[in-house]
């Protein structure tokens, strides 16, 4: 086999090993072992989610159904996800049945379950399992209530994505203050590619409390609402705690369409304020209504055609341009007008915000609005920060106390290099299999070029370093001859 063949022969044989790694790290994501993922099931007027698990009914209020486990002794789990921090479960049985039950984002420090369960037992510090045996005919429902003495506050931050460090400070940071609850009002991750949401969720998972979600437009990429709804549920929802009510919204779509939020989840809104009147509401969605920087530049994504929108070239610049003066705030501002309107007639106390890498608050028609994009997302504008916000409830009133983070120096060139050196830190965690493999790969070509252009290599390294030496002993002569006054 002659030299070339080989060659040709090693790319190929590299090319096949390289496809094999980046499928690898980009498909390989499980919840966990023997985990079977449901189709969602959800009705956000009653916030309710109904199973027919082998003829027996399964719901849970405040949460959803989220699949089922296989466990070691091959008997199958139902697994909820909690969307509430007071959810209520009720079974009811066709037959003699034991429920094998996981309940996960429910924190026992923070919620107790009614009786009527057994073998209760704690997996992590945010997931619970137990038992419930039925007869025949019987209905049973396990409502949770909070623990009298209870931290009243709750941390809001938005805008994690691919800053995976700043991220993990704060995860930590969150564990030591022991809130009721956490919201990340969007932009979990920087694509929705299963290797990102994957990377997302072992670092949430690390988390002492509950933590409740909304979707970005970062998050909905690469077909990532599926994987969303796979893993934490509904696009919009609600819930109360004490006499605070928390809506969720879904407004991920404002970046790239005329309309950020469909008319059938404005429809929802409207009722669910409605039967919220009387308590403190907070409303939490991902892309502002109004952008309340005083210069932006129009955002003309929605107005390309489909072929510019599909562009590898225009979907890397979609990808930067979270972090430039494009106007961030709904594309309709009939529609940013309607929004606001249904906050001041339904005295909303505050709407919290994100989509925007920095921190901004102001009242407009008796509303708070406050934007905080600082969990990770690169800072490329001056006057922002890593941070996130600590809110206070109490009966009468709730306060913010905003959180810094260690931030790049507030230079633009110093922003842009560490945008850089956190890309390039999130692309080897992301694609770390990948980046290994390429780097072996490349050291076998440059190795094997080495190899066969050893003779006519070895003898021009030879001339440089005569070069070279040459140059060094010139240089040192006229230094003492200049310098030193010698010859």
């Amino acid at each position: 086999m002659n030299k070339n063949r080989l060659v040709l022969l090693l790319l190929i044989l590299g090319l096949l090993v390289t496809s094999a790694f980046i499928w690898h790290s980009y498909s390989n994501f499980k919840v966990e072992q023997g985990f079977i993922p449901l189709p969602l099931s959800f009705d956000p007027y009653t916030s309710t989610s109904v199973y027919d698990w082998q003829g027996n009914k399964v719901s849970i209020q405040g949460g959803f159904v989220k699949g089922k486990i296989v466990e070691t002794s091959n008997k199958e789990s139902l697994l909820l996800r909690s969307l509430s921090p007071t959810p209520i479960i009720t079974l009811n049985s066709s037959s003699n049945t034991s429920y094998l039950i996981r309940l996960e984002n429910i924190s026992l420090t923070k919620s107790q379950p009614g009786n009527g369960i057994d073998n209760l037992k704690v997996i992590d510090s945010h997931t619970i399992s137990f038992t419930v045996t039925l007869n025949a005919r019987q209905t049973r429902t396990i409502k949770f209530t909070l623990k009298s003495g209870d931290n009243p506050e709750i941390v809001m931050l938005g805008d994690n994505r691919n800053g995976y460090g700043t991220f993990s400070q704060i995860i930590d940071q969150v564990n030591a203050i022991n809130p009721a609850f956490v919201v990340d009002n969007g932009d979990l991750v920087y694509g929705g590619e299963p290797n990102r949401y994957r990377l997302f969720y072992q670092t949430v998972a690390k988390l002492h409390v509950p933590l409740y979600t909304t979707l970005g437009n970062h998050d909905i990429r690469a077909n990532g609402r599926k994987i969303y709804t796979e893993l934490f549920g509904p696009p919009y929802y609600s819930f109360d705690y004490l006499n605070n009510h928390f809506v969720f919204l879904d407004s991920s779509r404002g970046w790239t369409e005329k309309r950020a939020i469909p008319e059938a989840e404005y429809r929802w809104l409207e009722s669910d304020l409605q039967r919220a009147e009387g308590k403190r509401i907070f409303v939490v969605s991902h892309i502002p209504p109004t952008d309340p920087r005083a210069t932006v530049t129009q955002n003309t994504y929605p107005e390309l055609s489909l072929a510019q929108k599909n562009s590898l070239l225009q979907n890397e610049m979609d990808k930067l341009s979270g972090t430039s003066d494009i106007d961030h705030a709904f594309n309709d501002k009939a529609e940013a007008q309607r929004f606001e309107d249904l906050m001041t007639k339904y005295k909303v106390d505050t709407v919290f915000l994100s989509h925007i890498h920095s921190f901004y608050s102001f009242v407009k028609d008796n509303v708070r609005y406050v934007i905080t994009g600082g969990a990770g997302a690169e800072l490329l504008t001056k006057n922002s920060y890593y941070h996130y916000i600590r809110v206070h409830i109490t009966n009468g009133e709730n306060y913010l106390e905003i959180v810094q983070l260690p931030s790049p120096p507030n230079q633009i060139i110093d922003r842009y290099l560490a945008a850089g050196q956190m890309f390039a830190i999130s692309v080897y965690k992301e694609y770390t299999t990948l980046v290994i493999a390429i780097a072996i790969y490349l050291a076998i070509i440059i190795g094997w070029i080495l190899w066969i252009f050893r003779q006519g290599l070895w003898s021009y390294l030879q001339r440089i370093g005569l070069w070279l030496y040459q140059v060094a002993k010139f240089t040192f002569l006229k230094y003492k001859e200049i310098v030193r006054g010698t010859k």
